[in-house]
């Protein structure tokens, strides 16, 4: 599946991703100091590239069902080599907002690893149409979270209509420092408001 507009371009996982994400994971890991970066900090994640090569791999082989809701979009620059920048993926969150597997509150994310890639409107671009196809496919109720040091996600959710609902005070511990855990829902009147001053 693919969608587009004028800047970027969501579509499926493919193959040629793999090294790109290998790469992302082992060498280009600025992206690591904003995206979970308690997780590195604390050895919670230990990237293998065999392994992560032959999951995707197989991944890759199997039959899905192609009307799915989409859980996870690769980013793609909208130009003639249609350059891989990261994705954005969304997933469950409970009335505490914590992560959960079973049904809850659909909530975003997007990395864009490549510094080269950064300040060029690109993120903004991802999201808006990553909002419009959720909105599409049914979900009226968007959330995302980040942690009070990530400014930069801070600057794009309240840009596109992010309200911040809940707030855990000194949640995480990031490079020694102690942040607050925010979530923050989509309020739809300014979501669609952005769009149309962005026309």
């Amino acid at each position: 599946m693919e969608i587009k507009n004028e800047i970027i371009i969501l579509r499926d996982f493919i193959k040629q991703d793999i090294e790109d994400r290998i790469y992302w994971e082992t060498v280009e890991t600025e992206w690591q100091l904003w995206d979970a970066p308690w997780e590195y900090d604390e050895g919670e994640e230990i990237f293998n590239p065999e392994k992560y090569r032959e999951e995707k791999l197989a991944w890759i082989e199997k039959d899905k069902d192609n009307s799915r809701i989409r859980s996870v979009f690769q980013i793609c620059i909208n130009n003639k080599k249609k350059s891989h920048i990261g994705w954005c993926s969304w997933y469950y969150i409970d009335d505490s907002y914590e992560y959960t597997r079973k049904q809850g509150k659909c909530t975003i994310g997007i990395d864009i690893p490549p510094l080269s890639a950064r300040h060029k409107g690109y993120a903004t671009s991802a999201w808006v149409l990553f909002i419009q196809y959720l909105i599409s496919k049914g979900i009226e109720d968007i959330y995302t979270q980040t942690w009070s040091g990530n400014k930069r996600l801070i600057g794009l959710a309240t840009k596109l209509g992010f309200e911040e609902c809940h707030r855990k005070i000194a949640f995480r511990k990031v490079r020694g420092e102690m942040y607050d855990g925010l979530t923050f829902r989509l309020n739809m009147n300014k979501f669609f408001r952005y769009i149309n001053l962005a026309k």
